[in-house]
C-alpha cells in the first residue's frame, strides 16, 4: 500500500517546494525592502507570517497549536526540537509574537533564504570566536529590547528524527546569563508530513502540523553551574511530549 502512495507523495513534495519558491518571489519585493532596516523588521515579520500561511495552507497543512500558558512578558528563549524543513514555516504561524531566529552561519549560504540572516535574524559562525561573540552580543541587545529569541538547541535536524539529539549548552548558557525564561516547544509530527532525511523520506503529504508550547522554565537565580540541569530539563519536557504523542 505504501508503494501505491509513493508517487502522489513525491508529486506533492515537488509542488510544495515549487509553491515555496513561487510565493517567495511573490513577496520578494516586500522582503528586500524591509529586512535590512531595523525600523521595518516588524513589517518583514508580518509578511514572513503571511508567507508561512501561503506555503502551508494551500498544500493542505494546517497548524494546530496547544499551549500550556500565555506567552511570557518581555524577552525569552524559544527552544523547539528540530524535525523537518517545515519547522521554521510552522513556527511563524505557531509563534504570533514578534521574535528573531538565531541560527548557524550555513543558513547564510542558502541563496534565497539568506536575506533573513543578513540583518534581521542572527547568524552564528562557530568557526570564528569573534563573529560568534558578535552574534551573542547582538542577541543580548535584542533581549534588552524585549525581543524573544528562537533557537534550535539540536543545531540540526537529526537523521533519525523524531529522536532527539543531545541539546547544545550554548542556548541555555545564554538564557542564564540574560536571566530570561526558556520556553520548550515540541514539533510533534512535522517530520512525518515533510521528512528531511533523503535516505528515509517518502515524499510528503497534507496534514495537521501539531505544536505544543510548554510552560516557560524560569532561569531566575540560576548560575552557569546550572546550565546542564536546565538543558536536561528542557530536553526532557520535549521528550516526554514526544513519548505521549501517537504520531511518532
Amino acid at each position: 500500500m505504501q508503494r501505491v502512495w509513493l508517487i502522489p507523495r513525491l508529486l506533492w513534495r515537488g509542488v510544495f517546494f515549487s509553491n515555496t519558491l513561487l510565493t517567495f518571489f511573490l513577496l520578494a519585493p516586500v522582503f528586500y525592502t524591509t529586512v535590512f532596516n531595523e525600523r521595518t523588521f516588524k513589517v518583514a515579520f508580518f509578511f514572513k507570517r503571511v508567507w508561512a500561511y501561503l506555503m502551508t495552507v494551500p498544500l493542505g497543512i494546517i497548524t494546530l497549536v496547544d499551549k500550556d500558558e500565555d506567552w511570557p512578558e518581555g524577552a525569552f528563549l524559544i527552544t523547539p526540537n528540530h524535525t523537518s524543513y517545515l519547522d521554521i514555516m510552522v513556527s511563524y504561524i505557531a509563534f504570533p509574537k514578534y521574535f528573531h531566529y538565531m541560527g548557524k552561519a550555513e543558513l547564510s549560504n542558502w541563496w534565497f533564504f539568506n536575506i533573513f540572516f543578513k540583518k534581521m535574524n542572527i547568524s552564528i559562525d562557530r568557526e570564528s570566536m569573534r563573529r560568534s561573540y558578535g552574534a551573542y552580543q547582538r542577541a543580548a541587545d535584542d533581549v534588552a529590547k524585549g525581543i524573544p529569541i528562537a533557537v534550535f538547541p539540536e543545531a540540526m535536524i537529526p537523521r533519525d528524527t523524531p529522536k532527539l539529539k543531545t541539546f547544545k549548552n550554548a542556548p541555555f548558557r545564554f538564557a542564564i546569563e540574560q536571566q530570561i525564561p526558556v520556553m520548550p516547544v515540541t514539533f510533534k509530527n512535522n517530520w512525518n508530513i515533510l521528512p528531511a532525511d533523503p535516505n528515509h523520506w517518502t515524499g510528503g503529504r497534507p496534514g495537521l502540523a501539531k505544536v505544543r508550547l510548554h510552560k516557560a522554565v524560569s532561569t531566575e537565580g540560576l548560575t552557569l553551574d546550572d546550565v546542564d540541569t536546565l538543558r536536561q530539563r528542557v530536553q526532557q519536557v520535549i521528550q516526554d511530549e514526544l513519548d505521549r504523542d501517537g504520531d511518532n
